[in-house]
């Protein structure tokens, strides 16, 4: 594996966990109904916190464009 192949597992891994993490979160908000929205539950802060792990490293949709050209630098069409 060379290192931008490495670097772009790397960036699609994060991107995965992310959205994976944002779309469980608020799973479990629903889940849990309006105690999912109350400051007495770790759901909340969660769902709260986890918007940014979109931000992080840049948002998704860079991530998606940096990934995509990465991919079509590796194997032109």
């Amino acid at each position: 594996m060379t290192l931008a192949s490495a670097a772009t597992w790397k960036r699609a891994w994060l991107l995965f966990a992310s959205e994976a993490a944002v779309e469980k979160l608020m799973e479990a908000a629903r889940i849990h109904g309006a105690y999912g929205y109350s400051k007495e539950m770790n759901v909340e802060r969660y769902c709260r916190d986890a918007p940014l792990l979109c931000i992080g490293e840049g948002t998704n949709e860079l991530q998606r464009l940096i990934i995509a050209s990465q991919l079509v630098e590796r194997s032109p069409i």
